[in-house]
């Protein structure tokens, strides 16, 4: 199905301390800041493949977001490819750029961030057709 038909890889990330995440904490750009030449291009060798992956070069146009004080009981979706988005731009675009950065309202001797992912791949039934 997902050869024919719209699919989605998204993250779903959390902490996994009893604490607030308070360092190193994630970020996500506003698709809609995004423009094409923002993007990097590099190749990842593997084994048996060679892919692609995305950088983005700073730009100023770019909004950033992040939830401080993220608990172990919030999760946060991060979408890494979307067969039917947009490469950039707009609000359906094909993947969030995302980091991690130093936030400088950190604590003086605050935990390390400690986080699980688990990928999940998403399979959409086709839209009918209108009669």
């Amino acid at each position: 199905m997902a050869r024919r038909g719209r699919f989605a890889i998204v993250n779903v990330w959390r902490s996994i301390r009893d604490e607030p995440v308070s360092v190193l904490p994630l970020a996500c750009v506003d698709a809609g800041t995004v423009d094409a030449e923002d993007l990097c291009v590099f190749e990842i060798h593997y084994a048996d493949r060679i892919g692609e992956n995305y950088f983005a070069a700073h730009s100023p146009r770019h909004r950033w977001y992040y939830y401080p004080g993220m608990v172990r009981e919030e999760a946060m979706l991060i979408k890494q490819w979307d067969s039917d988005g947009a490469l950039v731009g707009g609000p359906h675009a094909t993947f969030a750029l995302h980091s991690a950065f130093v936030d400088p309202t950190t604590p003086e001797g605050a935990h390390d961030r400690e986080s699980i992912e688990v990928r999940c791949v998403c399979v959409y039934e086709p839209l009918s057709e209108p009669a």
